[in-house]
């Protein structure tokens, strides 16, 4: 399946963070085709937020996106997205390829906080993720994935999808998690349980006091499924869920109980999720 690449609408960004006297500043920015920022700007005084910007709207099969980060020490920065990044369905068999890369360096932290990404029926896509930490780097990174749209009852009765998100400390992995969606394991008791939306919250630098705090945090409710899980002092957060902003609603809750406690920062919401 999907092996055919060629041709395909290339989109790169590679963004490099460091520390001048007063803040943290964009030292690198590279861009090859649809695939840029908006200005940097600082709610929080030295924190550099940063929103990323893909003005096609969609990926379509044949389409590589790649997102490489890297941070220096002392930096700290926050990335998110103004919108849904949306898959299209894919002709010709054609795979659409997003590749995403973080290197977060010693005493720095990142905090990759993007909305949900719609993926539609028929699609082809693959999916890599990998956050490479170093010493006491600090990061607070979700995924979430809506496969189809709920809301008018479209479901993903089509299409192949493989997931690869990673997560490794001084070259030592800590979590590698692999999945592969067609339409027939949707329904599977050991994968989505019927549900199109599932998300990974990842928190680094975490103690029991963090881990209670956002056990806390998971309502009593229907139409959704989350474990909490605590590998050495990264907590691992997965939910599943009939709606999107049953794990977003969730996750952003976790967010900002928590940030008071790992990055010592009380949370400064992005100005982009009210609109």
């Amino acid at each position: 399946m999907c092996d055919d690449l060629a041709n395909s609408w290339v989109a790169k960004l590679e963004l490099h963070f460091s520390k001048s006297k007063s803040k943290t500043f964009l030292s690198k920015r590279k861009h090859i085709g649809p695939l840029t920022i908006q200005r940097a700007f600082y709610p929080e005084g030295d924190l550099c937020h940063l929103y990323l910007l893909h003005p096609p709207g969609g990926v379509v099969g044949g389409d590589q996106l790649t997102i490489e980060v890297k941070t220096d020490s002392n930096s700290c920065s926050l990335i998110t997205t103004p919108g849904a990044t949306k898959i299209y369905r894919s002709k010709d068999c054609k795979c659409a390829v997003i590749n995403q890369s973080f290197s977060i360096a010693n005493d720095s932290s990142l905090e990759w906080l993007p909305m949900e990404t719609i993926i539609f029926p028929g699609a082809e896509s693959n999916f890599f993720t990998k956050f490479s930490l170093s010493g006491n780097a600090k990061l607070a990174a979700w995924e979430v994935q809506c496969l189809g749209r709920p809301a008018i009852n479209e479901s993903f009765d089509a299409g192949n999808l493989k997931f690869n998100f990673e997560l490794w400390r001084d070259d030592t992995p800590i979590l590698i998690d692999k999945l592969k969606i067609n339409q027939s394991e949707l329904d599977n008791v050991v994968g989505l349980r019927g549900h199109p939306v599932f998300g990974t919250f990842i928190i680094s630098s975490a103690s029991q006091t963090v881990l209670d705090l956002v056990r806390s945090k998971i309502p009593q409710g229907k139409g959704y499924i989350y474990g909490v899980t605590q590998i050495e002092d990264i907590i691992v957060i997965r939910g599943l869920a009939n709606k999107t902003h049953l794990i977003q609603d969730i996750f952003r809750n976790i967010w900002q109980s928590v940030r008071p406690l790992v990055f010592d920062r009380e949370a400064s919401v992005p100005r982009i999720w009210a609109t």
